[in-house]
């Protein structure tokens, strides 16, 4: 088609992947005469973009965790370059995944080429620095938190709260299931990445086998996710599989046990009483420690300004609590057995909700045609 514009999306993540392919399906609605290619995974997939390469093969986090996929890293940044110079998109999109795709930044900069940054790095939970020299690499960014956008003002004007894409994922009228409705007593999300999984999945299991009696599954975040599951799960728990992606199935949980993430704010969006555990490598663990400065990492808990001070909406177990089985599941018998405790997180989410209720994806629509027709 003559003129057709080409724009370049990273997503180096599994919830970045799901929006990033949300949002192309908006963009295309406005101007079909789009050509999209990705770095991105299986939901980027089944959107009419050419995936690049698959970003299942580098989706870690924490340092120790990186080092061990630093040559195939290297080779993602190479063959991101190789096709940034070839292609000359008109546009870069990068969504999440701070550390690949600001090298990215950085170098479609050199190159003239505009680039948009979705979800921004958490970098006001660092050091002040880094939002300088994150915010000189990009052209337009667009946050997902209200309190994001009042951070960021302060070094651009260039930047838009478009929302939380969960907003538009899960319909909220009607997936939201009356506690005692619900069929699955305990619902278990150890996270999307291979590391992560690996480090958080024992003491999950353990906090299963002490509650033999609960109807319990463990829902995996993608297909890769599922086979790591099925790796490192003995083969009677493998009936506990359900995708994370059936929202039926996770709306039907009285109470969750959750690494830290995207899911700790679908979870509060379908009313799903929850306790945060999450664990790096000891290493890895140490130097994160040194370098954040907030007090809870749980997005349910930071999104209503709680990470100073006050108490966390839900509970979360980092180490060195991590491994205090007791606590967590004293906390998880609480959500059960005390419907006053219960209550009151759920009301908690009302605040949540109504921050979030902005459509994401039709936003940055709208932010990325006005870009490309700026060129």
């Amino acid at each position: 088609m003559n003129n057709q514009k080409r724009i370049f999306i990273i997503a180096g993540e599994s919830s970045g992947d799901n929006h990033a392919a949300d949002y192309i399906k908006e963009h295309l609605e406005i101007n079909s005469n789009i050509h999209f290619d990705a770095f991105g995974q299986n939901e980027l997939e089944k959107t009419n973009a050419k995936i690049i390469y698959n970003t299942e093969k580098i989706s870690v986090i924490g340092i120790i965790e990186v080092i061990t996929k630093y040559r195939e890293i290297l080779r993602a940044l190479k063959i991101a370059k190789d096709y940034i110079k070839k292609n000359k998109p008109d546009l870069i999109i990068l969504v999440d995944y701070i550390e690949f795709n600001l090298k990215i930044a950085k170098f479609a900069k050199c190159l003239g080429i505009p680039v948009l940054f979705y979800i921004a790095p958490q970098v006001w939970a660092w050091r002040e620095r880094r939002a300088e020299s994150f915010i000189k690499s990009i052209d337009y960014l667009a946050v997902i938190f209200p309190f994001e956008e009042v951070y960021f003002k302060r070094y651009t004007d260039n930047v838009t709260y478009v929302g939380h894409p969960l907003s538009k994922r899960l319909d909220l009228t009607t997936s939201i299931k009356d506690y005692n409705q619900r069929r699955i007593d305990l619902g278990i999300f150890p996270g999307s990445r291979e590391s992560e999984i690996k480090n958080n999945l024992h003491l999950m299991i353990d906090c299963i086998q002490k509650n033999k009696k609960e109807n319990v599954k463990i829902f995996y975040a993608n297909e890769t996710s599922k086979v790591v599951l099925e790796s490192l799960l003995p083969s009677e728990y493998h009936v506990y599989l359900v995708s994370g992606k059936d929202i039926n199935k996770v709306s039907d949980c009285k109470k969750a046990l959750c690494a830290s993430g995207t899911i700790t704010l679908e979870l509060a969006l379908l009313d799903i009483p929850m306790v945060i555990m999450y664990k790096l490598s000891y290493f890895s663990y140490l130097i994160m420690k040194s370098l954040i400065n907030v007090k809870y990492i749980g997005l349910v808990n930071l999104i209503l300004g709680n990470s100073i001070g006050s108490a966390p909406i839900v509970k979360e177990f980092i180490q060195p609590s991590y491994s205090d089985q007791v606590d967590i599941m004293v906390e998880l018998n609480k959500i059960d057995q005390d419907e006053f405790y219960r209550n009151s997180i759920i009301d908690k989410y009302k605040s949540v909700r109504s921050k979030l209720s902005i459509r994401s994806s039709e936003k940055l629509s709208d932010i990325a045609e006005d870009m490309l027709n700026s060129i």
